[in-house]
């Protein structure tokens, strides 16, 4: 028997992603034409790649006719960024990127559960219905806070450390993006050079400072505040032909946008969603759930009323199906 998780098939959520997509104000480089564009498409595992758009419209029309549930730009820019080999694209440098993910930081709750029978099991198939099991990870409201003080030690070290100019973005699920526009020279720093600022900005081999003043500057100041390093997946850095999720795109796996933050005053919840009304949600397990910020309990076969926001998340994470929307 076979089970195909309902965030491939949904009419509900497809409706909803168009309709967004139909009138989304993306943000987009000055330079998108030197920029590959991908998507991941509704339904499928794997990118479509080697894209590449002139113009904003352009863009538009193409995401409608092909609508996707992940949406990138590249980080770095070429000449031909529509080249199916990567060798062939001509790569004139790249921006930086700095990616810091919530789980990694703190101690989560993760269930592996039945979609059919809604058992909890330990392993990747249900023993009793011969189908994948659904891995659920909860992400609090306290562990995307501990996240976002990660990302601002890493934009503030950029900034006063390196002179940069660090914009600061949610990520759209579980943790952010920090992200460097780049010129010149910081364009063109290869792998090694990046790999250079992202073990400054771990506080590998930085000194002790042991008579530092929190008012110092640089790592002598952070470390009298108790800074020793900051957690982030340094293959995102490194990697000078990554691709970036595009701000205001929607996120396939939550159903949340990815979104700029001009402040620090973040807060996880149903304003990160595009979506407003109601569903009826069919919960595949039973339990309770801490979904946006929102303590929620679910039984499994009975169909609840949620805000659409949580109700898309919480289909898009496998603990369910929305069976019906109301604007």
């Amino acid at each position: 028997m076979s089970f195909i998780l309902p965030q491939e098939l949904n009419k509900i959520i497809l409706m909803l992603f168009k309709s967004y997509y139909e009138k989304a104000e993306l943000e987009l480089p000055d330079d998108m034409e030197l920029r590959e564009f991908a998507i991941q498409p509704f339904g499928k595992d794997t990118y479509v790649r080697h894209l590449s758009f002139s113009s904003p419209l352009e863009l538009r029309n193409f995401i409608i006719e092909n609508l996707p549930l992940h949406l990138f730009y590249s980080t770095a820019k070429y000449q031909i960024p529509s080249a199916k080999e990567m060798d062939e694209k001509g790569w004139m440098g790249a921006d930086l990127q700095f990616d810091i993910d919530a789980d990694e930081l703190c101690e989560v709750r993760k269930i592996n559960f039945c979609p059919v029978c809604g058992s909890k099991v330990d392993g990747e198939k249900c023993p009793k219905d011969n189908v994948e099991t659904v891995e659920f990870t909860e992400i609090t409201s306290d562990c995307i806070n501990k996240a976002l003080e990660n990302a601002l030690i890493i934009k503030d070290i950029l900034k006063e450390d390196f002179g940069l100019n660090p914009e600061l973005y949610f990520s759209g699920n579980r943790g952010f993006h920090v992200y460097v526009r780049c010129s010149g020279d910081c364009a063109l720093l290869d792998s090694e050079d990046r790999k250079e600022i992202v073990d400054y900005i771990k506080g590998i081999g930085v000194p002790k400072y042991s008579s530092a003043l929190p008012t110092d500057p640089g790592w002598a100041g952070r470390k009298a505040k108790g800074i020793q390093g900051v957690i982030l997946d340094e293959e995102v850095t490194i990697d000078v032909k990554r691709l970036f999720r595009i701000p205001n795109s929607i996120h396939g796996k939550s159903g949340l946008l990815v979104r700029k933050i001009e402040e620090s005053n973040f807060e996880f919840s149903t304003s990160l969603s595009p979506f407003s009304g109601y569903v009826t949600f069919l919960p595949y397990i039973s339990g309770k759930f801490q979904i946006l910020g929102e303590n929620i309990e679910f039984s499994r076969g009975v169909p609840i009323k949620l805000d659409a926001s949580i109700g898309v998340y919480a289909h898009l994470k496998g603990l369910g199906e929305v069976k019906l929307y109301v604007r």
